[in-house]
């Protein structure tokens, strides 16, 4: 069940009319509505993951069993050896039996059973066929935020169990984001809900952006995309570019397209998720990028893996250690291939190296300042540094294999004849100056706060219309949302 469906739109209409209109007219007593509700809406939450695999609602379960369980044993105990154990157990639980079984074991299983035959052993490690379960990298992440920031003191322990289990399993951003802390939903679960304080206009825009960017815009070029992965060898250097460019694209705007439409399904059910992308692609630096970029996990990485390494309190090396090592998690946490981890690992130089640069700056340069008009200069080549790092070594993130990646940079960057389709530069262009024009509106609307006031009756008159040119403009086939294998 994926957001642009007919199916979830029948799923979402139910839950809607039951949340705002049929338990209120049955329950009319506050406080048990209330509770209710958080009932019915762990329900349906499982319902909706379960429609993947019902097999795997079980270990979301399990998940939560542990980090409730664990956490309130970690808040309740004065004692600091006890409280170790406990956050330690939790970490290996979630990140060994559960996310590094179903996720790792088979990749860390395949590279040490070739590393014996190398060596003239046999292959000691069973290889098992393991079902990734959708949306385990971000429920994990998730409950485990909560059992840290417990252990840390920065909020107690849930003492009930429904509004645990819904903050972990809450149906609109559980299987691809936005990693949602503890400490921003829990206290949204304790407040009454009004359908007279819900903003319809923002959350109808934001679904229709966010069905823009993932039906109209990703999917209709993710078919030239994949075709330029398949086979880099027979396209053109100009080909291969665009192929790079247009995952630019696919990437963006299937995942944001999500967040999007996550974003505008809790907020019609009372709730605001936090903001996963601000307009990266307009980032004057790799480090300014990935704070517009997939905002929350990293948000996550820099609280729960920066902060916990010891941040910038630490000496020099450490520090500079990591701000690298930061990144290469998060290489490792999109997925089980050695392309994730070179692409986290380059990106984390990258990190380090523009850190350096600043210290160096701060130490040997502190009083040099750029004029506004060689400002406005350098902003564009600025931009045009981080654009062509994500691109190049977005190719790795999109490869299946390093040998495909490596062949597809050189033939980018060393010119090769070869295949180009007139349907390509058709389809692949209109959809990159979308993204540039997205951006630059995003840019004087939430960077500059320029207003762009419409009426509502005309906004909502649009609607029909808008929906009549997504239909004409949407493919036939429904394509998954790419961070569904993350």
């Amino acid at each position: 069940m994926i957001f642009p469906t007919l199916e979830f739109f029948l799923f979402f209409s139910f839950v809607f009319v039951t949340h705002w209109y049929i338990l209120p007219a049955l329950i009319p007593e506050p406080k048990l509505r209330k509770s209710l509700i958080h009932i019915f809406l762990l329900i349906v939450s499982y319902i909706f993951y379960m429609s993947w695999n019902w097999k795997f609602g079980g270990l979301i379960l399990l998940s939560t069993v542990i980090d409730f369980f664990l956490a309130d044993l970690i808040f309740e105990s004065k004692n600091q050896v006890f409280r170790k154990r406990m956050i330690v157990i939790s970490l290996v639980l979630n990140l060994v039996f559960i996310l590094g079984f179903f996720k790792y074991y088979g990749f860390l299983s395949e590279n040490l059973n070739a590393l014996l035959h190398t060596l003239g052993f046999q292959s000691l490690f069973p290889v098992l066929k393991i079902v990734l379960p959708v949306g385990i990298s971000f429920y994990t992440f998730q409950s485990l935020s909560y059992t840290i920031d417990v252990y840390r003191g920065a909020i107690p322990s849930e003492k009930n169990f429904i509004r645990f289990a819904l903050f972990v399993s809450f149906f609109p951003q559980l299987v691809a984001g936005p990693i949602v802390t503890a400490k921003s939903f829990l206290p949204q679960l304790q407040t009454e809900k009004k359908i007279e304080d819900i903003p319809f206009r923002k959350a109808i825009r934001y679904f229709l952006m966010g069905y823009f960017k993932k039906v109209v815009l990703s999917d209709n070029i993710s078919p030239i995309a994949d075709l330029i992965f398949k086979n880099p060898d027979v396209y053109s250097t100009e080909a291969l570019w665009l192929g790079a460019f247009l995952f630019w694209v696919q990437v963006y705007c299937d995942f944001s397209g999500y967040t999007d439409m996550a974003y505008s399904a809790a907020l019609l059910l009372g709730y605001e998720l936090p903001e996963n992308f601000r307009m990266p692609y307009i980032s004057q630096s790799v480090t300014e990028h990935w704070r517009r970029w997939h905002i929350t996990l990293s948000t996550w990485l820099r609280d729960y893996v920066y902060i916990s390494l010891g941040g910038n309190r630490v000496g020099l090396f450490r520090h500079r250690f990591n701000v690298w090592f930061t990144m290469f998690v998060g290489g490792i946490w999109h997925g089980a291939n050695w392309t994730f981890l070179i692409w986290g690992s380059i990106q984390g130089g990258f990190l380090l190296i523009e850190s350096v640069l600043k210290e160096w700056k701060a130490k040997w340069f502190p009083n040099l300042t750029i004029s506004d008009s060689w400002d406005k200069v350098l902003t564009p080549v600025r931009v045009l540094y981080a654009s062509t790092v994500a691109v190049t070594f977005g190719v790795i993130f999109r490869s299946a294999n390093i040998e495909s990646a490596l062949k597809m940079i050189h033939g980018m960057y060393v010119y090769q004849s070869g295949e180009l389709r007139p349907y390509m530069l058709k389809q692949g262009i209109p959809a990159i100056l979308c993204v540039i024009i997205g951006h630059y509106l995003g840019w004087l609307i939430y960077e500059k706060g320029k207003e762009f006031k419409i009426p509502v009756w005309l906004e909502f008159s649009l609607y029909p219309l808008i929906a009549f040119c997504f239909a004409i403009l949407s493919p036939d086939g429904e394509i998954p949302f790419i961070y569904f294998d993350f």
